[in-house]
């Protein structure tokens, strides 16, 4: 008798679970690419210009963004150009004065209210120079390119 009301205990236990309706999990997540919606590479445009100034850092209380900039003269306009925290600093730092002609690759934004270009490549004096990667992130110091490194990663 005794095993008899065992096994009748495990078929009722066994029937009780069946009927419970099981669901496996499911997530309302959407899985979707990282975006990078600071810089869009997509809409990079590249400038030609004079350096008019170069500006190592902005003086405090100004509204520029952290790091250097140089203005740039184009055709049509003088061109505030964001270079970055560490374009100008240490080993392999980007060397610019007033007077040079450059090439620069990247993409305007509006910034506390003021038009910047946000510089990621300069062409200058026969190199480029990568001061940010196809996120708009600043490398830790300018970095000289050439075609074909850049090649691998993104185009100049």
């Amino acid at each position: 008798m005794k095993w008899g009301s065992g096994v009748l205990g495990a078929l009722a236990l066994g029937l009780c679970v069946s009927v419970i309706p099981l669901h496996a999990q499911t997530s309302d997540v959407s899985t979707r690419p990282v975006e990078h919606p600071w810089y869009d590479i997509t809409k990079e445009v590249t400038l030609s210009g004079t350096v008019t100034s170069v500006v190592k850092t902005p003086a405090r209380g100004t509204e520029a963004m952290v790091g250097s900039h140089l203005m740039l003269e184009t055709n049509s306009s003088v061109v505030d150009t964001s270079l970055g925290k560490y374009a100008l600093r240490g080993k392999g730092a980007l060397s610019l004065t007033t007077g040079d002609r450059v090439q620069v690759i990247g993409i305007m934004k509006t910034v506390r209210d003021k038009q910047v270009f946000i510089a990621r490549i300069i062409l200058t004096k026969g190199h480029a120079y990568a001061l940010r990667n196809e996120h708009g992130l600043a490398y830790l110091s300018a970095r000289e390119r050439t075609a074909n490194s850049e090649a691998k990663g993104g185009t100049l």
